[in-house]
């Protein structure tokens, strides 16, 4: 093979030798493109000969971002870049059912190819580059033992090697869907059309670049797809499309508040508020599973880490009691040495003020429709004919209320008014004063025995607080976090007609606030159970031997049978299934409680 590529070259030496010679002795003009020939020969001979051998037939198609296409036929192409879940999270009839309609989706066109590129790496060179990357993380770690960062980056690496030294082969790959179609504009619809059904299967995908394409095209010939996404063999079923085990994003779980450890791999979990969709949390558990000192060690860590401002409040005296006995410094607030503070004069316009606080007394007190419009009805006569508005009382709604011609109607209305009257008809500071900001707050309610009046109270403190901030501008980081134990207290009673709370969940993120609820049971959500869940961010579901509890989770996370069966009705204390807005794959975590010590 040398031999010839020297005898080639000399070949062409001579020749321009010769010719330069002949130009030189008869000063001929003629002889100067048949050397500018033969140097266009040598620049370009590799291609010439791919040409007349028939290998350049990609030059038959005009090539754009999304589709290759000549007078002929078009083709769109799709490049799978993502598949969310994982054969695992299915039982045997869902999977099949998932195969099915992706191949359904994917008759939306006729004659629609799969390429999936699959390339060998040379393993030795792959572990030298790992065995590297070790070493440099070692290093890191050794300087800096807190950067858990570099330790889970660490351990990953440290597996991949162990996979590869039991026998496990990386390589290579990428996937391509090409869409073939009568021209351009159909195959481009056509392609978007089957782009939004992958999606609804957890596949992502997109139209390939031009350059992509290209490759593509030449992957046919010569040229192999290059692609930096390893993976190894028992990562991808045997010809499903649903492949890749996957975790929650990194940039999610990497810093933050430290939730606790992965059960499998002791990778330590965080939540990262400020990557969050949504930053309202929800922790649904029986009693004894841990809820309570995981909303302690939240609160705790969200006033350090951010300096916020947190309102926890204490329904069964729990809260205040596991805090003095950590010795954690708070502010206690007694709503018994308060009042309401519901008809101080604000800068909330009277009309907006009005109908929140017939938002509160309806919640609070179970109203129907007609006893709520009637009881609004006076109390907007009462604040009309008032003339100095920080004066009004409530005790003065009674003699708008004794025109009431029914007397059952007049007879309730007035004792609404009493107990209104003997909470804020007081010359006491309003409870919304009495929060320290920046601080840990504990508004005890276990000296309140009444439901309705705990109601009160806690939905009064949450308009106050809105009412503070949403006069203030946008906020982009959460600045109060509202802590809810047991909340079925409030959550049971909320009309869907007339939310609160679950407008605080919808509208609280842009004015700075955030809520954290801990319940039993999906049902204690009461028929806005879809409202919480859709909106939060962090999901916790402790141990729970009951399978229907589970079955009715699996509408917000992607868990299959087996997991339920095997791991989740056998959760410990302090055990839980995570969930992160936006993101089906759930977590088993181990929860870290107050003393930094697993449960």
């Amino acid at each position: 093979m040398d031999i010839k590529i020297d005898t080639f070259r000399l070949l062409i030496v001579i020749i321009l030798g010769i010719s330069t010679l002949l130009i030189i002795l008869y000063k001929s003009i003629f002889i100067i493109p048949i050397m500018i020939s033969i140097l266009l020969f040598i620049q370009y001979h590799d291609k010439l000969t791919t040409i007349l051998k028939g290998k350049g037939q990609n030059s038959s198609y005009v090539i754009e971002n999304g589709v290759f296409y000549n007078k002929y036929i078009a083709n769109s192409v799709l490049i799978v870049d993502d598949i969310q879940l994982n054969y695992r999270d299915y039982d045997d009839a869902y999977l099949r059912s998932q195969i099915l309609s992706f191949h359904k989706i994917l008759d939306i066109a006729k004659n629609v190819n799969i390429i999936m590129k699959r390339e060998h790496i040379d393993k030795n060179n792959y572990i030298e580059s790992l065995l590297q990357r070790i070493q440099s993380l070692r290093v890191i770690v050794e300087s800096d033992p807190s950067n858990e960062k570099a330790k889970r980056k660490l351990q990953l690496m440290q597996n991949i090697v162990s996979k590869i030294e039991s026998g496990e082969t990386p390589f290579k790959y990428e996937m391509y869907i090409i869409i073939p179609s009568k021209d351009k504009e159909n195959a481009l619809a056509t392609a978007n059309t089957i782009k939004q059904g992958l999606e609804s299967l957890g596949i992502k995908s997109r139209l390939a670049s031009s350059y992509e394409i290209r490759k593509l095209i030449d992957s046919f010939f010569e040229v192999g797809i290059n692609s930096n996404k390893i993976i190894f063999p028992t990562q991808i079923p045997y010809l499903t499309p649903i492949s890749i085990e996957k975790k929650p994003k990194y940039d999610l779980i990497e810093n933050g508040i430290l939730l606790g450890k992965e059960l499998d791999t002791n990778n330590l979990i965080f939540w990262n508020i400020n990557k969050s969709i949504n930053n309202h949390v929800l922790v649904i558990g029986p009693t004894g599973s841990g809820k309570t000192e995981f909303l302690i060690w939240l609160s705790i860590l969200l006033n350090l880490f951010y300096n916020s401002t947190i309102i926890l409040f204490d329904v069964k005296g729990d809260i205040k009691s596991r805090f003095l006995k950590y010795r954690i410094p708070f502010n206690l607030i007694n709503p018994l040495l308060c009042k309401l503070g519901l008809l101080e004069e604000t800068e909330i316009p009277k009309t907006i003020r009005l109908l929140q606080i017939e938002r509160i007394i309806f919640n609070s007190f179970r109203l129907n429709k007609l006893q709520s419009s009637v009881f609004y009805t006076y109390l907007n006569r009462l604040l009309d004919n008032t003339i100095f508005k920080n004066t009004v009382k409530w005790k003065e709604l009674e003699k708008y209320i004794n025109e009431i011609n029914d007397i059952q109607l007049r007879y309730y209305l007035n004792k609404l008014v009493n107990i209104l009257s003997s909470l804020d008809d007081i010359e006491l500071p309003v409870i919304s004063s009495k929060i320290d900001e920046n601080e840990i707050n504990i508004v005890d309610l276990t000296i309140i025995k009444d439901e309705e009046i705990k109601r009160l109270i806690i939905y009064s403190i949450l308009y106050e607080i809105y009412n503070k901030l949403s006069l203030d501008r946008i906020y982009d980081k959460t600045k109060l976090f509202i802590v809810l134990d047991e909340a079925w207290t409030i959550l049971k009673s909320e009309s869907e007609d007339y939310p609160i709370v679950a407008d605080l969940i919808k509208r609280g993120r842009g004015h700075g606030i955030s809520i954290i609820m801990a319940t039993q049971n999906l049902e204690d959500l009461g028929g806005l159970a879809n409202v919480y869940l859709e909106n939060i961010g962090l999901a916790v579901f402790m141990n729970n031997g009951d399978k229907k509890f589970w079955q009715e989770i699996r509408r917000f996370v992607t868990i299959d049978e087996s997991l339920i069966s095997g791991n989740l009705i056998f959760l410990n204390k302090g055990e839980a299934l995570v969930r992160f807005l936006g993101d089906p794959r759930p977590l088993l975590v181990r929860l870290i409680n107050l003393s930094g010590n697993s449960f």
